[in-house]
Parts: C-alpha cells; sequence; structure tokens
C-alpha cells in the first residue's frame, strides 16, 4: 500500500520546478493553437448541417452544439496570426479542449441510447490525452463531463435497456479509464522529460561556463594562469589519505609562471583518488589524466575532465542507487560520462587517463586505460608492465569503437603501482647532425627508472631529469598496497586430509560438500565447489547463494561470477529483482570480456527475459559477428522474434 500511495504522491523535485513546468506546457500549448483551432472551426459542420438532422431531427439543438464550436474555433484561428496573441495560446487550447468535451457530453447523454453518438464521446474522452495540458485540468473536464452526460440521462431519460446501450455505456466507462491512466502516465513522462531536459540545459550551461571562463583567461597573462591554476587546485587532490592502501602524487606542470608574490604552474596533467563504497566494500578511486594541449589548453581539458570526475565522485558517495553497484558497472558508468562530455567538444578536447578502483582489504585491482602509458609494477625489485594492448581510445575520440573492457589485477602484499602521464617517456635525449632533438623512443626506460630508484617518485622525477630535458606536463600516482594483518579468518585452514580430498577428487557428493561447508563456513576452496555441485544437480538457488558468496570473496573468478548469473537467471522465475542481480553478475563478466560467447549471450537472455529487447537485439548482433552458426545464438533469435 505504501508504495501504492507513493505512485500518486508529489515528488519533492516536482514541487520545486511546479511553475517551470506548467510553464513549459503552456508553452508547448501555443504551438497546437494554429492547428487545434483549425480542426475545431470545421470538425462538426458535417453533424451540423447534414448527419444530425438525418439520425436525430427531434434533437434541433444539435446544430446550436455543433456551431458552437465553430463560433469559437474560427476567431482563435484568425487570432492565431497575431503574435500579440499567442501569449493567450493555451488558454484558447483548453477552451477549445473544455467546450468540445462538456458540449458533446452533454449531447451525448441526451441520445445516450445511440451507440454512434457514444461512441463519438468515447472519441473525444481520448483526443486530450495528447495535448500537453495539467493532468488536475484533465481530470476536471473527465469529471464534468461525467457529470454532465450523467445528468443528461437523468433529466431526458433515453432508453439504455437493450443489450446494445448496455455494451455502449460499457465501453464508455473503460474510455474514462483508459484515459484517465494514460492521461496520468503520460503526465509522469512529460514531467520526467523536462526534467532530463532541464538536467541537461543545466549540466550544458556548467560546462559552457567553464568554457566561457576558460576563453576569457586565455585573453590574459600570468593572473589568468593563476586563477585556472586556483580552479584546478581542488580538483587534483588525494583524498584517500584515510585508506590503508598509500597513495602519493607528483606532478609537474611543464607552463611555469609568476603572478604578483606567488610561483605556480599550469598544464594538462591532472590526478585525483577518492574513497567509494560499492555494495558495502571500500575501495580506493583513483584517476591519472593528460588532456591534449600545453598550458592553458591542456588545462581547459582537465578542469572539465576534473569537474566531471568529481561530481561522479560525489553522485557516488552521496546516492545511495549509486553505490549499489559491482566495480565494473562504476567504471563503466565513469568512463560513459566522461567520454560523452568530451566528445561534445568534437574531438577538440582529447583526454588520456587511466581510471581505476582498487579493494583495500583484498588489494584486487579494476582499471581502464583509455590510450594512456601503460600501469608498471615494482615488485620484489623488478619493475614491469601489467598491460599490453590498446583497449580504448582517448576520452573524446569521435566515433570511439565500442570495445569497452575492465581490466584487472591482484596486488600483493608490499606490491607498488606507478601510473603517469606521457611525459615520462617524451625525453629529449640529445641532438642530431642538424640540431633537431632526439627524442627517446624506449618505453622500457621508465620501468629502469623505477627499479633504480625503488619507486620513490621524487628519485624517480631527478633520474628522468638525468637522462635529458623533459618536453611534457608529467604526473605521476604512486599506490603501495600492504596487505591488512586482519586478514578474513575461513575458519581456520580446512585438515590435510580435507583439503586433499578437495583439491584431488574434482566431483565429491553433495553430502560430503555439505559437511565440510557446515565444517569450514566462508572457506573459499569449500565455497567454490559446492556452488559447482549445486548447480550441476540443477539446485539453482542454494548455487547462485554460495556463487554470491564466492565472488565476494574473490572477484577475479570469472567463471563463478557467469555461473552466479545464471544460476539466478534460472531460479529467478517471475522475480525480477532475481533477475536484474543476474545482469549485474552478467554485465560484469561482459564487461572484463566483451568478446566472451557463453558472457555476452547470457547477458542477452537475461535481457531478454526483462524485456529489454533492444539491448538483447544489440547483443546478439555483437555474438554473431563473432560465431553466426553458434546453436545458442540461434535459439535466442528465435526467442527473442517470438
Amino acid at each position: 500500500m505504501q508504495k501504492f500511495r507513493r505512485l500518486f504522491q508529489t515528488s519533492p523535485e516536482r514541487l520545486a520546478h511546479r511553475k517551470e513546468f506548467i510553464s513549459d506546457m503552456n508553452r508547448q500549448l501555443q504551438g497546437w493553437v494554429r492547428i487545434g483551432a483549425m480542426i475545431g472551426s470545421v470538425a462538426c459542420l458535417d453533424f451540423a448541417f447534414n448527419i444530425d438532422k438525418k439520425l436525430h431531427p427531434e434533437f434541433s439543438e444539435l446544430f446550436y452544439y455543433r456551431i458552437g464550436l465553430t463560433a469559437i474555433g474560427v476567431p482563435i484561428f484568425l487570432l492565431s496570426f497575431i503574435s500579440q496573441f499567442l501569449r493567450y495560446g493555451s488558454l484558447s487550447i483548453k477552451l477549445l479542449l473544455a467546450y468540445t468535451m462538456l458540449s458533446i457530453a452533454w449531447l451525448t447523454g441526451r441520445i445516450a441510447d445511440d451507440p454512434n453518438y457514444v461512441s463519438g464521446l468515447q472519441l473525444v474522452v481520448m483526443i486530450p490525452i495528447a495535448v500537453p495540458v495539467r493532468y488536475r485540468f484533465f481530470v476536471i473536464l473527465q469529471l464534468l463531463s461525467v457529470l454532465l452526460f450523467l445528468t443528461g440521462v437523468i433529466v431526458y431519460k433515453p432508453n439504455l435497456s437493450t443489450p446494445a446501450a448496455a455494451y455502449s455505456m460499457n465501453n464508455l466507462a473503460i474510455s474514462f479509464v483508459i484515459a484517465l491512466a494514460f492521461a496520468f502516465m503520460l503526465d509522469r513522462i512529460r514531467f520526467g522529460s523536462f526534467m532530463k531536459t532541464k538536467n541537461i540545459e543545466l549540466k550544458n550551461a556548467e560546462i559552457e561556463l567553464q568554457i566561457a571562463r576558460i576563453n576569457t583567461l586565455r585573453t590574459q597573462q600570468d593572473g589568468d594562469y593563476f586563477l585556472t591554476a586556483q580552479l584546478l587546485q581542488p580538483l587534483g587532490v588525494n583524498g584517500a589519505t584515510e585508506s590503508r592502501i598509500k597513495i602519493e602524487f607528483l606532478t609537474e606542470q611543464k607552463k611555469k609562471f609568476q603572478f604578483r608574490h606567488w610561483h605556480s604552474e599550469i598544464g594538462g596533467d591532472l590526478s585525483s583518488t577518492d574513497i567509494v563504497t560499492l555494495r558495502g566494500k571500500r575501495y580506493v578511486a583513483f584517476m591519472n589524466g593528460d588532456a591534449m594541449g600545453k598550458s592553458i589548453q591542456g588545462a581547459g581539458g582537465a578542469l572539465v575532465l576534473g569537474t566531471v570526475f568529481k561530481s561522479f565522485m560525489h553522485r557516488t558517495q552521496y546516492d545511495e542507487l549509486n553505490r549499489f553497484i559491482f566495480p565494473e558497472q562504476w567504471l563503466h558508468n565513469c568512463y560513459e560520462e566522461l567520454h560523452h562530455v568530451m566528445t561534445a567538444f568534437d574531438g577538440r578536447m582529447l583526454v588520456s587517463a587511466v581510471i581505476g578502483l582498487i579493494d583495500e582489504e583484498s588489494g584486487f585491482l579494476y582499471y581502464i586505460n583509455a590510450e594512456h602509458p601503460w600501469i608498471a609494477l615494482l615488485r620484489d625489485g623488478a619493475a614491469t608492465f601489467i598491460e599490453n594492448e590498446l583497449s580504448l581510445r582517448k576520452l573524446g575520440t569521435p566515433e570511439q569503437e565500442k570495445l569497452f573492457r575492465v581490466k584487472t589485477f591482484r596486488l600483493k602484499s608490499g606490491d607498488t603501482l606507478l601510473i603517469g602521464s606521457d611525459g615520462r617517456d617524451d625525453i629529449s635525449i640529445g641532438r642530431d647532425d642538424r640540431g633537431n632533438p632526439l627524442m627517446n623512443c624506449d618505453e622500457t626506460l621508465f620501468l629502469r627508472i623505477i627499479e633504480k630508484s625503488k619507486g620513490s617518485l621524487s628519485k624517480s622525477y631527478e633520474l628522468l631529469k638525468e637522462m635529458g630535458e623533459i618536453t611534457d606536463d608529467i604526473s605521476f600516482i604512486r599506490i603501495y598496497f600492504e596487505e591488512t594483518q586482519s586478514k578474513p579468518i575461513y575458519a581456520e585452514q580446512l585438515t590435510a586430509a580435507d583439503n586433499s580430498l578437495l583439491e584431488k577428487q574434482s566431483i565429491l557428493s553433495v553430502t560430503e560438500l555439505d559437511r565440510l561447508y557446515a565444517q569450514y563456513p566462508h572457506n573459499p576452496l569449500v565455497v567454490l565447489k559446492l556452488a559447482i555441485a549445486k548447480s550441476q544437480l540443477k539446485d539453482y538457488s542454494h548455487a547462485a547463494a554460495l556463487g554470491e558468496e564466492y565472488c565476494n570473496l574473490d572477484p577475479s573468478n570469472l567463471r563463478m561470477i557467469n555461473l552466479t548469473s545464471s544460476s539466478l537467471k534460472y531460479c529467478a522465475g517471475t522475480d525480477k529483482s532475481l533477475m536484474k542481480r543476474a545482469a549485474d553478475y552478467a554485465e560484469r563478466a561482459f564487461l572484463r570480456e566483451p568478446k566472451n560467447m557463453y558472457a555476452i549471450l547470457n547477458l542477452a537472455d537475461i535481457y531478454r527475459r526483462l524485456g529489454k529487447r533492444e539491448k538483447a537485439k544489440h547483443l546478439l548482433e555483437k555474438a554473431s559477428s563473432i560465431d553466426e552458426d553458434n546453436s545458442t545464438l540461434k535459439k535466442l533469435r528465435a526467442l527473442l522474434a517470438a
């Protein structure tokens, strides 16, 4: 009942924007004046001069009701060509609507035993649904129409005892109910569309304001640079100082300047970190970005990048719905928002970036790399890259290939990650015979530098300067992970016999696994084996619960993520909440392996069951480009077509 009541309660957002919404609808109504008046002028003429006289010659007043609509419509149509009259356009349409509905309701009540006229009233009842008027006004019109119709029936007492009349009355009653219901839904849809438009306008206005500010700053010199640097400063902060994961920044912008007695710098590099909580787990969120261009141009990109990223972080921290998603979905949403904003500049503002999340407890890393230099890992004194392929172009690249992929990596205690912009490689190491600068082309130079500096940012920077001239902005994020001493205890360790049993025997009896699970609750190996066994026995509800438990313990196992998703799907039935959970897990697998056939088809099947047909079709098209002859693909196509 509470949910039902909430459906009809006015939201605070609607109360806050009530006047603007009404004004917007009145503005829309002004566009209806001419066409509405023209239709009203001629709609009833044939009835007045021809049809009514033949069907109901005894009801001579019908002529005046019909001509009345023409008498209202013609002046409004003529006045619509006068610009000063348009301010009364919404009132004119409402007047036309009110006269049409009320007059036809009254005259139909008098001859309610004629199904032809009753069907005409049904049509009139439905027409105002499409007109953007306030729902309250619509309801009042409908209620008055019902009242006038019933009054006409009571006063003139038409014969409604025949089956045909009863049938017409049922249809009329249904028409009123449907009209009210559809008008209610359209009212909500119109307000939702109004708010989306308003939010887009506000966001565009905010971005335009920032860009306008930057364009103004370009006409100034050191004072302008200083102001821009001040705007950038709160966007590039380390907000994860209270995390057990140790974070350090180093940023050296190429453009140095002095404004009065202040020394500062400006450029396109930006680093930012913060703490976010997703599904009850704490993560360190980080971003290292490099906007295209030097000094003020790069700073403009960094300013937009930092503003949008901070806004996204703020929504995550304070919006409960945004916190109830998986890390892969969080990264996908973050990327989509940043890329969407950057594409608005038509390729004039490109940004390379690494954005990631690290599980504070386990050290499991989720990240995306948009054409940024690869992440370096320092482990046991040796430096390596944790990635070796390009999967995303720069943020803002027009016609970006839709091969989004979330990469993962498990950190060990004592590991150090170093993320940096391309300034770490853009080093002039000398001159050729013609005096042209020789640029470093060896990306592994950075690995040797951090090995020599043992991961120290300040020492790494000094060593890079010793190698030659740094020709670009340069920024680093250093992430040091040390496993917490208070590790989760999974019922201590398994006994040697039980551990050997689980490792050597691929399939145990469910009874034996249940015994081990009761004895060693939350032990990852036991949970894994039992979840697989339950799934094989088609005990999907238990398999899903165990799968979710295991994925929480070990998010790296894609097989278990897929098993959890399919188990939730098969046990969901008509429970949409379970099916949406299945979709969440399926999206995790798909975002990590966008070319995995099983992940694509599983997610497509779940979308089909949820009624998201367009998304399912899009995924099936992607699957067909991988394996057109796949039997599951053909089966899903047939189900979707049916």
